[in-house]
């Protein structure tokens, strides 16, 4: 196991609801322990009776899990974390988290980018506009 995520137990009057429902991840393994049995027991939840109530909500997004839902943190393979993750996200968060990583990827390569633009002999001014942001840093650490 390389990871967790939540089983969690939601009020039926629950508004907005994390996750993904149970019912759309049937194969992750976790299911088939006896501590889940137990614990989905114990909150008579199991089978059909959950249905709709019982969550499984990415370890990421344990914040978003409502304060008084019941949350059971289950050990989960890589990849079950990562189906967990897909299944859960909405196409919409999808793409901005693509975004956001194309955008983490950008700021990384920008020291090397503004080297570049030096090493051609394009001025700092020259860099400061067509970047859209100050060099403040780069050249405080060339100093």
């Amino acid at each position: 196991m390389s990871g967790t995520a939540f089983v969690v137990i939601i009020s039926p009057r629950q508004e907005a609801v994390p996750g993904v429902g149970a019912e759309r991840l049937p194969d992750l393994g976790f299911w088939e322990t006896p501590a889940v049995h137990g614990w989905l027991q114990a909150f008579d939840v199991e089978g059909e009776a959950g249905c709709g109530l019982v969550r499984v909500v990415p370890a990421l997004d344990e914040d978003v899990i409502p304060a008084d839902a019941q949350r059971l943190r289950v050990p989960v393979t890589h990849e079950e974390a990562q189906l967990i993750v897909q299944a859960a996200g909405t196409p919409a968060a999808a793409q901005v988290q693509a975004e956001l990583l194309t955008f983490r990827r950008v700021l990384a390569e920008r020291p090397a980018m503004v080297e570049r633009a030096r090493a051609v002999g394009l001025s700092p001014a020259r860099i400061d506009q067509l970047a859209g942001t100050p060099l403040v840093a780069e050249v405080e650490g060339r100093q």
